[in-house]
């Protein structure tokens, strides 16, 4: 059982601005409403940053709602906060409602907003949620590793079946709100083998949420390595020395593993209609037009490298970060496949764009003679 703590730690609510945007998460900021974890989730990397279990005490910032609130006075409307760190609907939020009184405070700014859960508590806030994204935007990903009740159970045993957050997302899509999934983490040997993996993407793809995305299980260190590898040893037919070998020293499995199951995942997405990413339609008309721009460069980054093309990717890569700080090459970005759909997006009218014009007309069979040029 979790023992919860209330603090007043004053000083910024949010986390600083990220450095670059969040691809898979849109987002710009981030904040968690609770220090700590009560599901305890066995392959979450937070057990390796806290001396005691991280699910033992939760520490709610009871003064949140407040400074979060006035902290939003100074947000920019086009950069979406996402509730990510930890769970926001964690079962200390049935005591302290502390992310309901901050979704209420984005809704009055109408701040865009997506949430990140695996609990079903989520459902609580459906009408707050329809009402959010009436008014601009709040989307809700729900993480579902696997489909498989009993492997969840022992990954992630104190949270509602995967079927269960499934029917909540279905739920979340006919009100009308944007849905996705994170397949967090995408476990070696685990939950990526060719039994698991099909069974856990038809099932998503039962839903049809608007995006899915994925990635593989980290180790940042050598306490949480330990965790895993005892772990892994417990609930999978692999020794040890596989995830050693997979791993080596890095935080990451090996970029010829991660490659080779992009490509799979990719495939399988395609087969079934399920978006790697979020597509543009969905955050588009509400966010800043730098912050769309960077993501559609960043989209494109991940799929050129899924596909082998490393220096495009890298350029595109380099090109999201410009444009999100505001430091975009207009000729650099000119180069990029992207140059047309980010000139419409960037609002660039410049030499160039009018030339473009020219010369489209120009090629254009049907454009007409004007009399006096005759």
């Amino acid at each position: 059982m979790a023992y919860y703590v209330e603090e007043r730690p004053g000083g910024p609510a949010l986390a600083p601005r990220r450095p670059t945007i969040n691809e898979f998460f849109l987002s710009t900021y981030q904040v968690g409403p609770y220090v700590g974890c009560e599901f305890g989730c066995a392959y979450c990397d937070g057990w390796s940053f806290s001396q005691r279990p991280f699910n033992e005490v939760i520490r709610a910032n009871v003064d949140l709602p407040d400074r979060f609130a006035e902290q939003l006075s100074v947000v920019s409307r086009g950069d979406l906060i996402a509730f990510s760190l930890g769970d926001a609907y964690q079962p200390a939020e049935k005591t302290y409602r502390l992310t309901r009184q901050m979704l209420q405070a984005c809704q009055v700014a109408k701040q865009p907003v997506l949430i990140l859960t695996k609990s079903l508590a989520v459902m609580d806030d459906l009408s707050l949620l329809q009402r959010m994204n009436e008014q601009g935007l709040a989307i809700v990903v729900m993480s579902i590793p696997t489909i498989d009740p009993l492997l969840s159970e022992k990954l992630e045993g104190k949270v509602a079946p995967p079927s269960a957050r499934l029917e909540a997302l279905n739920t979340l899509k006919r009100a009308g709100i944007p849905t996705g999934v994170a397949m967090l983490p995408v476990i070696p040997y685990l939950t990526d083998t060719d039994r698991q993996l099909p069974l856990t993407l038809n099932a998503i793809a039962n839903v049809q949420p608007d995006f899915v995305v994925w990635e593989y299980l980290w180790q940042p260190n050598e306490r949480h390595r330990q965790r895993i590898t005892d772990l892994l040893s417990r609930l999978g037919n692999y020794p040890a020395s596989y995830y050693r070998e997979l791993y080596g020293k890095d935080m990451q499995p090996s970029l010829e593993y991660r490659r080779e199951m992009h490509r799979d995942i990719l495939g399988r997405f395609e087969e079934l209609n399920l978006n790697p990413r979020a597509p543009l339609e969905l955050y588009r008309e509400h966010l800043a037009p730098n912050n769309v721009a960077a993501l559609m460069l960043k989209h494109q980054a991940f799929i050129d490298q899924i596909k082998g093309r490393e220096l495009l990717a890298s350029r595109h890569s380099n090109l999201a970060e410009a444009v999100f700080n505001g430091k975009a090459d207009e000729p650099a970005l000119a180069v990029s496949p992207l140059w047309p759909m980010l000139r419409e997006v960037l609002n660039i009218s410049d030499t160039r764009a009018r030339l473009d014009q020219i010369l489209e007309k120009v090629r254009s069979p049907d454009t007409p003679t004007d009399p006096s040029n005759e």
